[in-house]
Formats: structure tokens, sequence, C-alpha cells
């Protein structure tokens, strides 16, 4: 199912293991509180990328688990120590004036986010169950999508297609995250 994208990694020299079996991808699920959408799933049961910038989930030793646990939580943080950078999401209703409401309502929002998994260095995948999930980037609250769904994804990163010729009108649209882009 991911030949091509398999094909153009190794190209690029990531390295790969065997895939994950179902016990460690429930194992997985289990340690970091949150399930895999459907197409990040199936790419890690056919081959697990173990390469630099790439997150070994077979790897459960513990200082392993903290660093993953760390990347998953670094999103949230940042935009908690950095909420007076969030961009206000119209949607949100009006802007208040009082920043100790602000802060509130923005800390809200992303107490009701999906968690984002950690795919590539800084780039994440929603914990979303339908459809298309988009791969964004995250670092600090600049917060871009980087591919429509996580083949077009791995196109992007690692081979021609450039970011900003996305199709915009198409990306599923993420709570939270895509309010703040």
């Amino acid at each position: 199912m991911y030949e091509k994208i398999i094909s153009l990694l190794t190209d690029k020299g990531v390295k790969f293991d065997v895939g994950l079996s179902k016990s460690e991808i429930d194992k997985i699920e289990k340690i970091y509180e949150f399930h895999f959408p459907l197409s990040l799933r199936c790419f890690l049961e056919e081959c697990l990328p173990i390469s630099k910038g790439f997150y070994n989930w077979r790897n459960f030793k513990t200082d392993n688990i903290e660093r993953i646990k760390e990347k998953i939580k670094k999103p949230v943080n940042d935009i908690l120590e950095l909420a007076d950078e969030v961009p206000w999401c119209d949607k949100w209703g009006k802007e208040p004036e009082d920043r100790t409401v602000f802060f509130q309502i923005v800390k809200k929002m992303i107490k009701e986010a999906p968690v984002v998994i950690p795919i590539y260095a800084h780039r994440y995948m929603p914990e979303i169950m339908n459809g298309d999930v988009p791969i964004i980037s995250i670092h600090g609250v600049d917060i871009i999508y980087y591919g429509c769904n996580l083949e077009e994804y791995f196109l992007i990163e690692f081979g021609e297609p450039k970011q900003e010729n996305l199709n915009y009108s198409g990306i599923t649209k993420i709570p939270f995250w895509s309010d703040i882009m």
C-alpha cells in the first residue's frame, strides 16, 4: 500500500525496521494514551522508520518512552507558555480584552483539541479517526499544514512537491489547531 513512499524514503537514506504488530500497536496506544489514525497505523504496521528524526515506537525503554511523551506534550505546553502569541479565532466569539480571560479560553480550547502524534521531527498527525488526516508542522505557535494526508506529507517532506502548493480547500480541519493557523 505504501510502496511508493517506502521507496522514496529508502532512496533518501531512511532506515526501516519490520512493521509493528497489532499487540505492539495496542501497547503503544496504551502507554501514550492515544489511538493512531488509520493511515498512520497501516503505515507503521507495514514498516517502522527508525532513522534520525523519526520516533522508534518499538523501543519500550523508559528513556525513549519519556522522550516521546515529552514530544507529544510539547505542542500543548508551547501553546500554554506562549498563549499571548496565539492568534484569536473569530469563531470563538469576540476576543476578550482581559488577558486572563483570553488565556483561560485558549487553555480550555487546547485541552479539547485532539492529541497530536509525532511523525518526524516537529511534524505531527492529529488523533482524528475519520477521512484524510492532515499532517501539521508545529514549532511554538507557528503552525502550518504540511500535507493533506500521510502519503502527501512524505512526498512533500522527502520528495518534490512544495508545501506551499498544498490544496488548502481540501484539507480536513483540525479542532483548535486549524483555528490558530
